[in-house]
């Protein structure tokens, strides 16, 4: 479309500062709106908050005020009997009804003693003063009767509330009785008031009981009451209100308590209620919050009229400021082409800049100064990139903490080295450094100190070899030399001298001193051979040959070493693994788990065994160990996973639990494997028990745990196996997120004649039962050992008592069927 054609078109056309306008005011009416709702918000919340405080602090205080009157009860009971002398012929009981008829006024008067009352020791109980009161309740009787040489308190609400408290009391050194004082809340609730300014009230509670034990009582007749000529009609609106539970003014607060909120006349009362202060009866407090309400109010308004004025003064002020801004906006739109020309030093001469007096900047200012720098940057980049591609070519042959070649560019340099002794004839050693113990620097003083300490190694090595040599680091702390030309003598007089000048090395943190030792492997071509991965093994041998002689030593290999035998055997039993796995030599065996409760079988072990060529059974203890040194573990662990879902698949119901290995616990891919498993053959996740053991789990915790929690998600669960074999922590057991407990088959042998196997088993049960996870003893061989476990409340039991292992069997239609042995065992001699 030509530039005429877009300025001939016609219609409304709305100037950029108009809409700016338009989108501002628009914006600055929600921002407020949201403040003023914010605002109201915050202070509601705060409000809320503040009542909470003070619901808490008036309950608090209620209740002491009580437990004080309880105090001042029990010390005026030991006061009583002092009250007038005592006659030598008369009885505690005859005293005491003297003592209150003199001074039983005085009591009511000074300590709002209403009623005084004796319970003889066979729970008999007579009315001392004054001859009109109330009986006792008898609830408060059976508990003295039942206790009566304890003080015992009881609040009690029927017509009115009551506090009653009985001490027992000696009389002439001889357990007489209890003396029981009882007085009325009204004074409590008075005390209250005074205190915390808030009315209250005792009304019976909602419940059935309230009703019963007085049922011409009306439901909401207040017990007692703080000035009810201003407060009784509040307090029955919240009643009602409370009632009705569905009232927008009626919430209940953190802690339970039912708050009903009670407008009255342009005032507003809050009322809350403290349930079961007495049996079958609440409070009611009462707090006037008319003036953090009117506060409420007045900030909502003022943030409203400020949010107004706020918006009239935007709306002006971005009109007079966008005016300069847009001239200058067009100036740069008209330059920009020149950016997409690459003519960046055109464009930079060309740029709008500000001839204003005062240097005060602006977003406009910032966009020219950001085209500016792009057009720097954009002849920058393609220097920048050579000099990126530059160290990448170097890091790809280096070792960037130490700058020496890394194992890739070494490699590359002895196939070199080989080639030229292939066609010229000459010889040379390779030297294969370790240094000894240097994991102990990196965990006592961090990777930071083992990182200075490698690159100040590496700078001896490098001047003890004065360039005359190819050297490198092939990772963590391996180091390697290749010496062009030298020969058994100058090998070992170089290894000898790089091992003293390691030595000297030392390196301080904090109040370690790190020193270390090396330990070096020494080959010569073509002596040894010409294969450069072959020469790398046998050093890397020799240098494990070295270890063994202790460290700090060297070691020419040799092809008489036994070393060498024993490499040759682990790659024998390397092909042999990978040979079964690609031919799918590798079985499941069931062993039954049974439940002792019921004797039912409704779980198994799925244990992983190899056939060899010549159907021979291999136990995994003879290749597990190679398989994880070869990295080939992590293979058998996906195999063992797919195989054990499959054959859930085909018998439904059936709980199998199988065995990780340490490599699987640190493998990502595993959660997404049998997430993925599962899904396929639509297993019951909670069939699934993972079994781990403690030594595997707790090699890495956190990453263990991690990845257990994220199984555990998905619905399977986990055992710890072999409890009681390594480390036995309790501290273990209750961290890690497992569902069962295997017990370690040493303490299950002879649990049914060893005292000390019962001990053990049975704590462990009853610390697990108490952590939610069940119990599962191995090794159970005969019917004894079946009926300790049993007695002990072990949960479930495996052996060959109740099952061997047996490969599943495939029935007509094809399905794997379960071993025989997954059958009931018997419950019971």
């Amino acid at each position: 479309m030509s530039t005429s054609s877009l300025h001939g078109r016609s219609g409304y056309q709305l100037s950029l500062r108009w809409k700016a306008l338009i989108g501002l005011s628009l914006v600055l009416v929600l921002v407020n709106a949201a403040l003023a709702w914010f605002v109201y918000s915050q202070l509601f919340d705060q409000f809320e908050l503040q009542q909470q405080l003070v619901r808490e602090r008036q309950s608090r205080q209620l209740m002491a005020l009580l437990d004080n009157r309880y105090q001042q009860m029990s010390r005026l009971a030991n006061v009583v009997p002092l009250l007038v002398p005592e006659t030598a012929d008369e009885t505690l009981e005859e005293h005491l009804h003297r003592a209150l008829q003199t001074n039983g006024v005085m009591l009511d008067l000074e300590w709002d003693i209403r009623s005084a009352h004796w319970v003889r020791l066979d729970g008999r109980t007579q009315l001392l003063w004054p001859p009109q009161a109330a009986p006792l309740p008898s609830a408060l009787v059976g508990r003295i009767r039942a206790a009566p040489d304890d003080t015992a308190r009881m609040l009690t609400c029927r017509r009115d509330c009551r506090q009653y408290l009985a001490a027992p009391l000696l009389w002439r050194g001889e357990s007489s009785g209890a003396l029981v004082l009882g007085s009325s809340v009204a004074d409590a609730l008075l005390a209250f008031n005074a205190l915390s300014g808030a009315e209250a009230a005792i009304v019976p509670d909602a419940g059935k009981e309230a009703k019963a034990d007085d049922p011409d009582t009306p439901y909401e007749t207040f017990r007692a009451i703080t000035h009810p000529e201003r407060s009784k009609t509040l307090f029955e609106s919240a009643t009602e209100r409370m009632r009705e539970s569905e009232s927008a003014t009626v919430d209940v607060d953190v802690d339970g308590r039912t708050v009903a909120l009670i407008p009255r006349g342009g005032d507003w009362f809050e009322v809350f209620r403290i349930a079961d202060i007495a049996p079958n009866a609440d409070a009611l407090v009462m707090n006037n919050v008319t003036a953090q309400r009117i506060a409420i109010g007045n900030a909502i308004r003022n943030s409203i009229l400020i949010g107004l004025v706020g918006l009239a003064l935007s709306e002006g002020l971005l009109l007079l400021i966008m005016r300069t801004p847009l001239s200058r906006l067009r100036r740069l739109a008209r330059l920009l082409p020149l950016l997409a020309e690459q003519r960046f030093a055109e464009l930079r001469e060309r740029l709008p800049t500000t001839n204003r007096p005062l240097a005060i900047r602006d977003e406009m200012d910032l966009i020219v100064e950001a085209v500016d720098a792009v057009s720097v940057r954009m002849e920058a980049t393609e220097k920048d990139r050579e000099e990126a591609r530059t160290e990448l070519l170097w890091l790809a042959d280096h070792d960037p903490l130490t700058t020496l070649l890394n194992r890739r560019r070494f490699n590359q340099e002895l196939v070199v080295l080989l080639d030229q002794s292939a066609r010229d004839g000459s010889h040379g050693a390779l030297l294969f450094v370790d240094l000894d113990q240097f994991k102990d620097v990196n965990d006592i003083s961090g990777h930071p100190i083992g990182d200075s300490l490698l690159q100040r190694i590496a700078e001896q090595l490098t001047s003890s070899t004065k360039g005359n040599g190819v050297l490198g680091r092939l990772g963590g702390d391996e180091f390697a030399v290749i010496l062009p030309g030298a020969d058994a003598a100058q090998a070992t007089a170089l290894a000898s001298k790089l091992q003293d000048r390691i030595q000297e090395v030392v390196v301080r943190a904090r109040t370690w001193r790190h020193q270390v030792s090396a330990s070096v492997g020494i080959v010569l071509y073509p002596q040894h051979g010409r294969d450069a991965q072959q020469l790398m093994a046998d050093a890397d041998l020799a240098m494990y040959q070295a270890k063994a002689k202790g460290r700090g030593r060297w070691h020419v290999f040799s092809l008489d070493d036994k070393g060498r035998e024993r490499a040759n055997a682990r790659v024998i039993w390397a092909d042999r693994i990978a040979a079964a796995l690609s031919e799918n030599r590798y079985e499941l065996h069931f062993q039954p788990i049974a439940e002792l409760a019921t004797g039912n079988v409704r779980r198994a072990e799925a244990l992983l065994r190899m056939r060899d060529p010549n159907g021979e059974i291999v136990l995994p203890f003879s290749f597990i160990p190679i398989a994880e040194e070869t990295g080939q573990i992590e293979a058998i662990d996906h195999w063992v996973l797919s195989n054990a879902i499959e054959l859930m698949a085909s018998h439904r119901g059936l709980g199998l639990s199988i065995n990780l290995s340490a490599n699987a616990l640190q493998d990502p891919a595993l959660l997404p494997s049998v997430e993925e498993l599962l899904q396929r053959h639509q297993v019951n996740p909670s069939d699934l028990t993972f079994e781990v053991t403690e030594t595997v789990a707790i090699n890495s915790l956190a990453n263990a745990t991690r990845l257990m929690r994220s199984i555990q998600e998905i619905g399977c669960r986990f055992a710890l196996d072999d409890f009681g074999s390594g480390f036995a922590s309790y501290a273990y057991l209750r961290q890690l997120p497992v569902n069962d407990v295997k017990i370690d088959g040493a303490f299950i042998r002879d649990i049914a004649y060893s005292r000390e196997d019962r001990i053990f088993v049975r704590a462990v049960t009853d610390m697990a039962h108490g952590m939610g996870k069940r119990v599962i003893a191995e090794f159970v061989e005969n019917e004894e050992i079946v009926d300790t476990l049993r007695e002990i409340g072990v949960d479930y039991a495996q052996g060959y008592y109740i099952g061997r292992p047996a490969k599943p069997r495939k029935n007509p239609a094809g399905a794997a069927r379960p071993p025989a042995a997954l059958r009931p065992v018997r419950n019971s001699r």
